[in-house]
């Protein structure tokens, strides 16, 4: 038997016969024409919706930096505007900023004395810090209960002014909470402790070292011969000393270009 193709309206015919008359004919074209044009509808409608969506992320991709331009927040730099004491610092366009894992004898408590080394350690922090461009890196929490920002502060050298905070024996390793560099910040201690630097050498803040030289510098006068040599200088890792350090009038500076052990 061979197979019969039907145009559409013979099969709205055949399908108006089996109803029943010419009445149903009729409905069954209309009812069929309704559909067909809802199908169109829905089509378009779904066209539209989808060409809207196209467009949005188009709008999206074009507002939005391509990877490659976005700068990763570890690599932004900020500049450090003032130094408020040896572990708290003030930067623009962040605010106050809590150094994370150190501590340093109080300074500017409204309630407390100034602490011993303290001065010490505010000048260190200012020397090291103040005016500079540094880079800022966070922990597991952002700020502390007085709204500080709390910080890693690099500077662009690579330097990790928290550590070396300790390290230089301007302050201890704050452990009440942990961090990053827990472990890292109390062997800086320790070993600062050993060798008696800074506020670990235990002389009251406003006599002078056995060597003659005040407590900031003795320090670094491993000797105690009341002068600091370049060894001294770069085995305490301040060289090259330029003028206005605490340690350069304690040293020779034989060419008198302001800067000694270049």
């Amino acid at each position: 038997m061979k197979r019969v193709h039907l145009t559409v309206d013979e099969e709205l015919l055949k399908e108006a016969r089996r109803l029943s008359g010419a009445k149903n004919y009729s409905r069954v074209v209309n009812r069929r024409r309704f559909s067909q044009g809802q199908t169109a509808k829905a089509s378009r409608r779904s066209g539209a919706c989808r060409a809207l969506a196209w467009c949005a992320v188009a709008l999206a991709a074009a507002g939005a930096q391509p990877a490659s331009a976005q700068v990763p927040e570890s690599s932004r730099e900020y500049v450090v505007e003032r130094v408020v004491d040896g572990d708290t610092i003030i930067v623009r366009g962040i605010g106050r900023i809590r150094l994370i894992g150190v501590d340093t004898p109080e300074t500017v408590h409204p309630r407390r004395p100034v602490e011993f080394f303290g001065r010490e350690a505010s000048a260190f922090t200012k020397r090291m810090l103040e005016g500079k461009r540094v880079r800022l890196e966070y922990d597991w929490e952002r700020t502390d209960r007085y709204g500080r920002t709390l910080a890693y502060v690099r500077l662009l050298d690579g330097t990790l002014l928290n550590a070396e905070i300790i390290r230089q024996g301007y302050g201890h390793a704050y452990t009440r909470f942990p961090f990053r560099y827990l472990d890292e910040f109390r062997r800086y201690e320790r070993e600062a402790r050993e060798a008696g630097r800074g506020l670990w050498g235990g002389q009251p803040r406003d006599s002078q070292a056995a060597s003659g030289l005040p407590l900031a510098v003795a320090q670094w006068d491993d000797n105690r011969n009341g002068r600091i040599s370049c060894a001294e200088a770069r085995a305490h890792g301040i060289a090259p000393v330029r003028r206005g350090h605490p340690a350069y009038p304690f040293m020779t500076d034989g060419d008198g270009d302001g800067v000694v052990c270049e």
